[in-house]
């Protein structure tokens, strides 16, 4: 059972809350952390069932996710601390969009989505802590996927990698083939490799077969 509150109270969604208030709460919520070693094992799959509210408390997750045509893989660090995928807990669709395995060794804490309503939401700070969250996230989703006036391949490029990684941080990387990047741009393939090896050559990515890593998702789109 989890005796270190004021870890709780830096946790996401939970700041703001008083030490006192989640000691009312323990017994319901048994808030227990869970530690886990590294391994290439999936701790959660893309398309589970979203049950609870996961926090990361320690230690990296590599998140992948695969296109829905099968197409391409993203890969991108989690780190602690963090809330896993709060805005997937309700909606149409409540399922985990990301693939998770523990790069690190890790300390999990799962509460179950049931004690949402009967406990947490209960909470004003809990709340307002939670719309923040959810506006964080749909305003940098609906960011990456505005409209914009793209004239050339390296524009494209840019665009495509910002809808994709859209909360990234981090080291990124995108597993595609060339010719279906060059597809989804609307490029020839010779004139995306063109475009990769110079973003090599300045720095910027790690190409590799049938991949390629960007060494900062965040600077790089703030590059542009």
């Amino acid at each position: 059972m989890v005796n270190d509150y004021a870890l709780l109270t830096r946790l996401p969604l939970l700041q703001g809350i008083s030490s006192t208030e989640l000691l009312g709460w323990e017994e319901a919520l048994r808030l227990d952390i869970d530690e886990l070693p590294a391994s290439s094992l999936p701790l959660i799959r893309q398309g589970d069932n979203c049950s609870q509210l996961l926090y990361l408390v320690s230690g990296e997750l590599l998140r992948e996710h695969r296109s829905s045509d099968g197409i391409y893989t993203t890969r991108s660090l989690l780190k602690a601390p963090a809330a896993i995928e709060v805005d997937r807990l309700f909606g149409l669709k409540p399922t985990y969009k990301h693939t998770y395995r523990a790069k690190t060794d890790v300390k999990m804490l799962g509460i179950r989505k049931s004690l949402l309503s009967s406990h947490l939401m209960k909470s004003e700070v809990f709340r307002l802590n939670l719309l923040n969250a959810l506006s964080a996230c749909a305003q940098k989703r609906e960011a990456a996927l505005l409209p914009t006036r793209q004239e050339e391949a390296e524009e494209r490029l840019r665009h495509f990698l910002a809808t994709i990684f859209p909360d990234s941080e981090g080291e990124a990387e995108l597993i595609i083939q060339m010719k279906d990047l060059a597809t989804y741009i609307g490029e020839t393939r010779l004139t995306v490799s063109r475009l990769l090896n110079r973003w090599q050559a300045e720095g910027l990515i790690s190409l590799g077969r049938g991949h390629f890593a960007i060494h900062d998702i965040a600077a790089f789109k703030e590059r542009f």
